[in-house]
């Protein structure tokens, strides 16, 4: 089984899932509160420049000002100062500013071999064949002095540079900084915590087979194309099609395209950039958002959606044209590959998804040997403890230790890249004495992090069986952007009788904009009627709700249940359940002596629950509501 991308809009939310080789490989999400912004271009205004961390602080008109470093200051910075303080800011107008960085691949001389005359007869003797030159002790004094003088000659400008805060050219572009200055900036990192965005003053709009780069004059082509042959085409293409004072990159995508798809996406971005042109003149003050870059939705298909895709299956048939008729512009071939789910149960569970999505939401993940995981946050770092747990029956210590803290490997490289945790992670494997094993659980978490998109580092085990990752953040980890009781990330209204959602569902490739004035029309969500299936909702918080919860059981218990029920909640009502030893379901039947089997259901709210009979499967929940329920409050 190939890739697949499953997209489940809702009104009020869109979840995408990549699914690889059948499991579920990447999730996002995507709400009306808390949307992507990574991509979005801000004219700011400079609040603070502090050369102590090497870094000005942004207003962009979020809540914190955005953090701009000094390495993410462009080389054509003035150039772009410039074009923001026109009247009417156009390319054209500033092109004599434009700063030609494409880097010039330097010549790498053989070793020995002197510049001049002298040196080239040299290497074309030693590269004849002929016998070397052997150089007297005369002269080989004169090059180690010669290196010596070179080798000091740069130090002495390393520390001239550090002792100026930075080098030459990061230096010079952070002196036109000033305070209260107009500045165009690109979100490269979303808030995190109580930390503001993340900008850069390298301005790009990114495309499907290109990336345009407005006030350079360079063309790049991806390195992951390999042929020599196809770079050296489509960057004759590139230099064809771009106009003067822009750069472009070619993207992967691109690789085996015609002149034709990269012209029609080329005038799409120009199209883009000529609208931030507009919205830039009459120079306004800021802070204010001149460009939107596209949803999750769209920017996962724009960026990841290939022939290595088998199908994109979505939900909600505005968002399936929407996302058909863009497949159709760019990529026809491909049009095929999107369609559109039909089925009576929901998409998640169709695909066999449902249950991995769950499990991102718990802190504790079982191993197939019988070991488990916990993975939980600190503010500082992510931390995963690795236990044996049941396994290991008939093996000698080391083997068993081994055998699981492969399988951890495996798992926790899984696990990091669906939860999409980033920063400093550190993992507590169970130890090991024998040297070989620790590098055979190095290697394997190494080989496991290969199909991971982010830039991750790993260090080797250390003596007390930590080993230390670092892993590239540029989003808020969904379990910590969704946690809390008012994050209903799971909570998704079934399908209707046809198998379709509501036909106000959220259009997965619309603008934002568009959405935003959609969801300030719309009802709050606390005067519309409940979804699909019935659940008792109280208005408390976490604690009045195990108060509930355990008044319903009490009341089973008066009226003379001894059955095992099951109990269906959130994932988030089910982790707080097992935040102390023994959980919560374990005491109710200590009390009570009534089995309560906890089930985690997405389609329950998380302030909310269901009652089930274990052997029927029939909805118990209202039975108890009433007299019954007080009754058994005040004996309880």
């Amino acid at each position: 089984m190939g890739k697949e991308i499953i997209i489940n809009a809702e009104k009020d939310q869109t979840r995408i899932a990549i699914v690889e080789g059948g499991e579920l490989a990447e999730l996002y999400f995507e709400t009306t509160e808390k949307e992507r912004t990574l991509g979005d271009i801000y004219l700011g205004r400079v609040r603070r420049i502090m050369p102590s961390i090497k870094a000005a602080f942004v207003d962009i008109g979020q809540k914190q000002d955005a953090f701009l470093h000094y390495s993410d200051l462009a080389e054509n910075l003035a150039a772009l100062l410039a074009f923001v303080d026109q009247e009417n800011p156009q390319v054209s107008n500033v092109k004599q500013l434009v700063e030609h960085h494409r880097p010039v691949a330097r010549r790498r001389r053989p070793r020995g071999g002197r510049r001049g005359k002298e040196g080239a007869a040299h290497d074309d003797e030693a590269g004849g064949g002929e016998k070397h030159h052997v150089p007297d002790a005369r002269t080989r004094s004169k090059r180690r002095s010669a290196q010596r003088r070179s080798r000091h000659k740069h130090e002495g400008r390393t520390a001239e540079r550090r002792n100026q805060g930075g080098r030459g050219p990061q230096r010079a572009s952070a002196d036109l900084l000033k305070r209260n200055q107009r500045i165009l900036v690109k979100i490269v990192k979303e808030p995190i915590s109580n930390k503001g965005s993340r900008v850069s003053t390298n301005i790009s709009l990114a495309g499907r087979f290109l990336v345009l780069v407005p006030l350079a004059d360079y063309t790049a082509v991806s390195k992951k194309i390999t042929s020599h042959k196809e770079r050296r085409r489509l960057r004759a293409l590139a230099k064809m099609l771009v106009p003067e004072g822009y750069g472009v990159i070619v993207r992967t995508v691109a690789e085996g395209k015609d002149a034709k798809s990269l012209d029609t996406d080329l005038r799409l971005l120009l199209e883009k950039w000529h609208k931030i042109e507009k919205k830039l003149a009459g120079k306004p003050e800021g802070p204010a958002r001149v460009h939107e870059d596209v949803n999750m939705a769209s920017s996962i298909i724009r960026d990841l959606f290939s022939d290595d895709y088998d199908r994109i299956l979505v939900d909600h048939p505005r968002s399936y044209r929407n996302i058909k008729n863009y497949i159709q512009a760019v990529a026809p071939q491909m049009a095929p590959a999107v369609q559109l789910h039909k089925g009576k149960k929901h998409i998640f569970e169709t695909t066999k998804i449902q249950k991995d999505i769950e499990e991102v939401f718990q802190s504790r993940v079982e191993l197939p040997s019988g070991g488990y995981l916990f993975i939980e946050r600190t503010e500082a770092m992510h931390v995963v403890d690795v236990n044996s747990g049941r396994s290991g029956r008939g093996m000698n210590q080391e083997d068993n230790s081994l055998r699981v803290n492969l399988e951890a490997a495996r798992v926790i490289a899984r696990q990091v890249r669906l939860r999409d945790l980033g920063g400093i992670l550190v993992i507590d494997f169970i130890d090991m004495r024998e040297e070989r094993n620790k590098k055979k659980i190095f290697d394997e978490l190494k080989k496991q992090f290969r199909s991971d998109r982010a830039v991750t580092k790993i260090l080797p085990m250390s003596d007390f069986g930590l080993m230390q990752i670092t892993r590239q953040r540029l989003r808020p980890s969904i379990t910590t952007t969704f946690s809390g009781p008012d994050a209903s990330v799971n909570g998704t209204a079934p399908p209707d009788d046809k198998g379709k959602n509501r036909d106000a569902g959220k259009d997965a490739a619309a603008p934002r904009a568009d959405r935003d004035q959609a969801a300030h029309n719309r009802t709050p969500r606390r005067n519309r009627p409940a979804a699909r299936p019935k659940a008792a909702q109280p208005d408390v918080d976490p604690d009045g709700l195990m108060q509930a919860m355990q008044q319903w059981i009490a009341a089973y218990k008066a009226r003379g249940g001894r059955s095992p029920v099951t109990l269906r909640v959130h994932p988030f009502t089910a982790a707080y359940f097992n935040r102390k030893v023994p959980n919560q379901a374990t005491r109710w039947f200590l009390r009570f002596r009534v089995r309560i089997r906890v089930e985690i259901d997405p389609t329950i709210p998380p302030m909310a629950y269901r009652f089930l009979d274990t052997r029927s499967g029939k909805d118990i929940t209202d039975r108890m509501a009433g007299q019954d329920a007080e009754k058994a409050r005040k004996q309880g």
